[in-house]
């Protein structure tokens, strides 16, 4: 993975993380999405950078950042736990 590639942990059916994809898109900014319903190794990865249980979480190399403008969704909400 490039230096420069951010890693954002979505779901489906979460609109903050729809909105967050949708926005890096627009700007052209390189990231990769990991949709940590897909598998348990997804969720397994999102628990190596935190244990938060809001989405989106988007790892910038070591800083994670929670949630989108002021915004994010459970994993409840998700149906994820």
């Amino acid at each position: 993975m490039p230096l420069d590639t951010l890693i954002v942990f979505t779901a489906p059916g979460c609109p903050h993380c729809e909105a967050l994809c949708r926005d890096f898109r627009a700007r052209n900014v390189h990231f990769r999405e990991v949709d940590v319903s897909a598998s348990d190794e997804a969720m397994d990865e999102l628990r190596g950078w935190c244990w938060e249980h809001r989405l989106p979480v988007i790892v910038d190399h070591e800083r994670v950042s929670i949630g989108f403008r002021g915004g994010s969704s459970t994993f409840d909400e998700l149906g994820l736990e």
